[in-house]
């Protein structure tokens, strides 16, 4: 059984999308019930932090979770820690 998308979550998701974009980042946003979901990878400690912070700040949102990662290049390969 398929269940239906809130239309508020579906346009917060768009909204937050919209933004992380016109950041520059590319994370995989999901939202529930005014619950955001981050995930993916950011190339700097303080994109994750921005990113974080900006979707605190959007009408709507109840909580964030993040799991975005921070990858970092060691030797010429990346690694990722949280």
């Amino acid at each position: 059984m398929e269940t239906k998308s809130d239309p508020k979550d579906v346009e917060l998701e768009a909204l937050i999308i919209r933004h992380i974009r016109e950041m520059g980042s590319h994370i995989h946003v999901q939202v529930k019930a005014g619950v955001v979901s981050l995930t993916g990878t950011a190339n700097e400690f303080e994109t994750k932090r921005a990113i974080t912070t900006m979707v605190h700040e959007i009408a709507g949102v109840l909580k964030v979770v993040n799991n975005i990662r921070v990858a970092r290049v060691s030797d010429g390969a990346f690694e990722n820690y949280t």
